[in-house]
């Protein structure tokens, strides 16, 4: 039964906790799996880093001391520390950028039961003086549908708390938390610290400013028709002209870029070059490919590298390990 006797109630959430550690730290588990399954529907939102933890019970017994003990006794209510605990077991998501959070919201809103919701981002923006971290956190249990269900049934009445945030609001949490005082600090203080929040908001929305002009850029080389042929060779111009040749294959950003970077610091080359290289040359290089079948594999990069040595050996003579253009050229010369 519930009562006003904090040193009781103290105790007796101390051997709830005790009595319920494995239980609690399954539920965890399962809940930390279930969503990663949840968001693993969107490519974008599965890159997000999903970690979770059973809370320390002083740490516990402390918030419950500092946000809610006193009012309680004020009004003479009698309480149970466990019911005042919502972050017991505590699943933190952080994602890529800002728009995720609402995203990742959506779903565990459509597939949990919410209890409760805090939009932290909301709140900091409704005010002038406040500073701290952004992000949305919910109060969750299990929905009707799940809790019935043998593998949930045994934590049907655990309830958990979710964190979702960026990556740079996650940094910022960390650096807010190492903030000894920040409600009665000197002004000049305060005005730094919000100069240092302002650039970490600046930086997520950089970011996602950034991903959004890069996809446009690379839409609109995608769908450009007329060539400039005085552009320099890019990324997206890589892409384009690569997929054409190897539509089945599926080219890595990241070796696309290092690629591209290493092509322009052994030649500048434009678009125009580029292509003009690949579609005059590639045929040979497919056809010493076939010679080497059984020997060794050429893939689409290491194709297009010979096809650029062969198209302009001065140019790309390093494009190609020493044993590569050795091998390259015995076949030429026999052809």
């Amino acid at each position: 039964m519930p009562s006003l006797d904090f040193e009781k109630e103290k105790q007796r959430f101390l051997n709830y906790a005790s009595d319920n550690i494995e239980l609690l730290r399954n539920a965890e588990s399962s809940f930390s799996t279930l969503i990663k399954s949840l968001l693993a529907t969107s490519s974008e939102l599965s890159a997000s880093t999903v970690t979770s933890r059973v809370k320390g019970l002083e740490e516990c017994i402390s918030k419950f001391s500092r946000k809610y003990q006193s009012e309680l006794e004020e009004e003479k209510k009698e309480y149970e520390i466990k019911d005042y605990i919502t972050d017991l077991i505590g699943i933190r998501i952080i994602c890529l950028y800002e728009k995720n959070i609402q995203e990742i919201g959506k779903i565990l809103m459509d597939n949990l039961c919410l209890i409760d919701s805090t939009d932290k981002s909301r709140l900091l923006e409704q005010t002038e003086n406040s500073f701290g971290y952004k992000g949305l956190h919910l109060d969750l249990k299990l929905d009707s549908t799940r809790e019935i269900m043998p593998e949930y049934r045994i934590y049907k009445d655990i309830n958990f708390e979710v964190q979702i945030r960026t990556i740079i609001q996650d940094a910022w949490s960390v650096l807010d938390h190492k903030i000894k005082y920040k409600k009665s600090i000197p002004h000049v203080l305060k005005r730094r610290i919000n100069s240092l929040a302002a650039l970490f908001e600046t930086a997520d929305r950089e970011f996602f400013s950034i991903r959004e002009e890069t996809e446009k850029l690379e839409k609109i080389t995608k769908e450009k028709i007329n060539t400039n042929e005085n552009e320099t060779l890019n990324v997206f111009h890589f892409e384009k002209i690569a997929e054409q040749y190897f539509p089945e294959f599926h080219f890595s950003s990241r070796k696309i870029d290092a690629l591209v970077d290493e092509i322009l610091n052994h030649k500048k080359i434009t678009e125009v070059y580029f292509k003009k290289l690949i579609k005059q040359n590639i045929e040979t290089v497919l056809n010493y490919e076939e010679f080497l079948k059984g020997q060794h594999l050429l893939t689409p990069y290491t194709i297009i590298r010979h096809t650029l040595y062969y198209g302009d050996k001065k140019a790309f003579t390093r494009i190609l390990y020493e044993y590569q253009r050795k091998a390259f050229d015995k076949w030429l010369e026999n052809q």
